[in-house]
């Protein structure tokens, strides 16, 4: 079996760990950079709505990857509107409403199934076949214009990472964690969730440990940042990979089931442990509803956009095949605090 046969999912799920570590080191010794450092390969399993992948994840240049196996037939896309879901997700008064929910109930209506079913297919991506190369996806997508430098703790004030990166923006970026001067002050100091200086840095806080992750930016747009990947030998993914790439091309409107409803007891719980845990090829997905993440087409994912109280509607931009309504213009500046990239190197012949 040759290499491209072995990396075929349907092959791929039958190999043992012996050959599948044969065909990772032929992967990375024929598709990666040789100017790029490969460290920490390692086999992991992956699980997620029944749907199990046995594969590796690997650094790139500090950067967590994983690689991916391609189908050769696959179906992407959506058209059987709210099947599947309980009435409950969508038969609900919005709690909080902005212009967005009122033009969308204005064009929508949204007051019965019938409705739910025409906006759902309406907001995902054609029913279609298509074939999807294996891929080394990047495992979690990274804000718009930038690259990862390292974390920066705000308890001890150490950052860990590439030092010489960060040497010429820490004294701009410290000057945002200035500590309050008074008792009324300190009542209302928090740190701010992010921090962006044009063509500096950018600083997302990870609110659980209050550390920062450090990002140096560069101004761009898709065309310009297309290509910068390309000359640091990546691309984008686009619009078809990018939907196997979220649900691994199962029949499901969202790649972990059918359950939308985040509770306080024990059953909600659940439903946001798999929200957030990693699919089933080990990937990560934003679900804060903050930024799109762009393809290398002006299709975007995700959304930005503030939870109404309806379910349906709030997780509706997760759904594996959500297609944004925004059209990104082709010279569009990419903010970071708007929009993600996601690094992809694609296992095809050359």
């Amino acid at each position: 079996m040759h290499l491209f046969e072995a990396l075929e999912w349907s092959n791929w799920k039958n190999l043992s760990i012996e050959v599948k570590n044969q065909v990772i080191n032929q992967v990375l010794m024929y598709f990666v950079s040789p100017l790029k450092r490969i460290s920490d390969v390692e086999y992991k399993e992956f699980e997620l709505a029944g749907v199990k992948c046995g594969t590796f994840e690997c650094s790139i240049d500090g950067e967590r990857f994983v690689l991916v196996p391609g189908s050769k037939e696959v179906i992407l896309g959506w058209d059987l509107g709210t099947q599947g879901l309980p009435v409950t997700v969508w038969d609900k008064k919005a709690i909080h409403v902005d212009t967005h929910f009122e033009t969308i109930v204005a064009n929508y209506g949204l007051e019965n199934g019938e409705d739910w079913d025409i906006f759902v297919n309406e907001s995902t991506s054609a029913l279609r076949k298509v074939s999807i190369p294996p891929m080394l996806i990047q495992k979690e997508a990274l804000p718009a214009g930038t690259k990862f430098i390292g974390q920066l703790d705000t308890i001890t004030g150490e950052f860990q990472g590439l030092v010489e990166q960060f040497a010429p923006i820490e004294e701009n970026l410290r000057q945002h964690f200035k500590q309050p001067t008074n008792f009324e002050e300190s009542l209302m100091w928090q740190l701010p969730t992010q921090i962006f200086e044009k063509d500096s840095f950018y600083a997302l806080l990870h609110p659980a440990d209050e550390t920062y992750r450090i990002y140096r930016h560069q101004t761009c747009t898709l065309n310009t940042w297309r290509r910068y990947l390309h000359q640091q030998m990546f691309d984008l993914l686009d619009e078809d990979q990018w939907e196997y790439a979220v649900g691994a091309g199962t029949r499901k409107l969202f790649r972990w089931g059918t359950e939308l409803d985040e509770e306080i007891n024990y059953y909600g719980k659940q439903v946001t442990k798999k929200m957030h845990q990693e699919n089933m090829f080990g990937l990560l997905f934003d679900v804060q509803h903050t930024r799109w993440e762009i393809t290398d087409s002006n299709r975007l994912k995700l959304e930005k956009q503030a939870d109404v109280g309806i379910p349906l509607f709030d997780k509706l931009p997760l759904s594996s095949y959500y297609r944004s309504r925004k059209i990104l213009a082709e010279e569009e500046i990419l903010d970071p605090c708007d929009f993600l990239y996601r690094k992809v190197i694609v296992i095809a012949h050359q």
